[in-house]
């Protein structure tokens, strides 16, 4: 018997639903991602070195925390009764979970000030918290694959997810502080936001559980126990994902390569716009219209969807984005007087080429997962997502790390900016190939991994699609 899914057609509902997803799970993190540095050195009062300690695990336990947690959905769904769904109940768990680590971790370790006790209910919260957005996170990108059933319903839901997370972190920048100037930057006040942030998170992330839809479910039938014996969870499926499926390479290297290599020339705007331009008013104005040109970008990309395929699309916006870089390093290294505004405007039309890639790699994952299945016969999503999540915070840490050491290497001297001098020509310059050769190297990594590396096109899904109806036929 097949268990037909309630809609054939992907509703504004669903579109909806889905883009409530990240949305909801930034909106409840954002107390942390925002303010947990400050709260613990200057409210908690946590030696730099204690704290530097934590960071470290938390961030190890966080790269681990992504596969971990995306091997266990997929192992509890392999022991599942047929025809239930595998991701939407650990959306509706991690609401608790998110809700109650967030607020705990801000209200509970200042009341006990000074105590080895505050240092364990901190290391614990902070652990809840992310555990509570990982399995929402995890669930939420996996759920791609079970909802949509083409390329255009991809890059629709992609484009909704994109919406989500713009929007809580334009919530967050815009709420959380009026909320701490009126309580203040204590304790309190810190625990106002994640109290009001936590509130909002929770009901948009029920509103994603709720409106969205498990649509990919197939046939529901009895198996034999040699099948079900086959579909159970390996460790080397792991390997398989990794060793044979190529389209989930190609996704790894260019994660790898915009969350690094991007965010290195990312990092270094600040002295861009106070160091070489002069102005830091400036930068506001190019977040604003890089924002702009990102919601263009997410609204026009379900439109082309429909001539053209997403990775089509993905190296257009990518080669586009590696010129335009490059043409923006020859006029900044040749130019003794840069325009301001000019810079403006052209780094962020070439940063929303290239940040297209990121907001549509959402909908090649659901087609890796796809074409992961064709090759092994098993549908592990949450293991691949969770590994696609890994390579992500992979990518942020080299950047994190590196950034720091380039900025010292081209010989920026503190000092200088300090006293009101300029730095020297060969700082200034080091800078300008940070903020524009960087990225450009970023685009042409990704515009590489999608031309030499990605291997799924016509033909495939045409084999793909066969395989599925054979499947769906026995």
């Amino acid at each position: 018997m097949v268990k037909k899914a309630k809609s054939d057609k992907l509703t504004i509902a669903h579109i909806i639903g889905y883009g409530c997803g990240d949305c909801g799970g930034c909106i409840s993190m954002v107390p942390i991602w925002y303010f947990m540095s400050r709260f613990l050195q200057v409210n908690l009062q946590i030696n730099a070195g204690l704290l530097a300690t934590m960071l470290l695990v938390w961030n190890i336990w966080d790269a681990v925390n992504d596969p971990l947690m995306g091997t266990i959905m997929d192992m509890t769904y392999a022991k599942a009764k047929p025809g239930k769904d595998k991701f939407r109940p650990w959306i509706l768990a991690s609401i608790p979970v998110m809700f109650f680590g967030t607020i705990g971790f801000f209200v509970v370790p200042g009341k006990l000030m000074g105590s080895a006790t505050m240092l364990v209910a901190v290391f614990c919260l902070k652990i809840v918290s992310e555990a509570g957005y990982t399995m929402m996170n995890i669930a939420m990108g996996s759920l791609l694959g079970n909802m949509a059933k083409n390329d255009a319903e991809r890059a629709v839901l992609a484009s909704a997810r994109g919406f989500g997370s713009t929007f809580a972190h334009m919530l967050g920048g815009v709420v959380a502080p009026l909320i701490l100037g009126k309580y203040g930057t204590g304790n309190e006040g810190y625990g106002m936001v994640a109290v009001v942030f936590c509130i909002l998170g929770a009901i948009v992330v029920f509103l994603h559980y709720a409106l969205s839809e498990e649509r990919n479910k197939g046939a529901v039938v009895e198996k034999t126990a040699e099948e079900k014996e086959a579909e159970k969870f390996k460790l080397s499926d792991i390997v398989n994902i990794v060793t044979k499926n190529r389209a989930f390479l190609a996704l790894v290297l260019h994660s790898i390569s915009v969350c690094a290599v991007q965010a290195l020339g990312s990092g270094a705007a600040t002295y861009m716009f106070m160091d070489v331009l002069g102005n830091i008013e400036l930068q506001s104005v190019g977040s604003a219209l890089s924002s702009g040109l990102q919601y263009a970008i997410l609204i026009a990309a379900p439109l082309l969807a429909k001539k053209w395929d997403l990775v089509a699309i993905i190296r257009f916006c990518l080669l586009v984005g590696a010129v335009a870089f490059g043409g923006l390093l020859a006029y900044c290294l040749m130019s003794t007087n840069m325009n301001g505004m000019l810079y403006v405007v052209w780094n962020a039309l070439a940063s929303a080429m290239v940040i297209m890639s990121t907001q549509m790699q959402w909908g090649l994952v659901a087609e890796a997962i796809d074409y992961n299945e064709y090759l092994t016969g098993k549908r592990n999503e949450g293991t691949i997502y969770g590994f696609f999540s890994l390579s992500r915070r992979i990518g942020s840490t080299i950047a994190s790390s590196l950034s720091v050491l380039v900025i010292a290497a081209i010989g920026y001297d503190p000092a200088l900016t300090n006293a009101g001098l300029d730095q020297a020509a060969s700082t200034i310059n080091g800078i300008k190939l940070m903020v524009c050769g960087f990225p450009a190297l970023a685009a042409l990594g990704s515009f590489c991994c999608f031309t030499f590396i990605w291997c799924i096109n016509a033909d495939v899904r045409a084999k793909m699609a066969a395989w599925k109806d054979a499947k769906a036929a026995k």
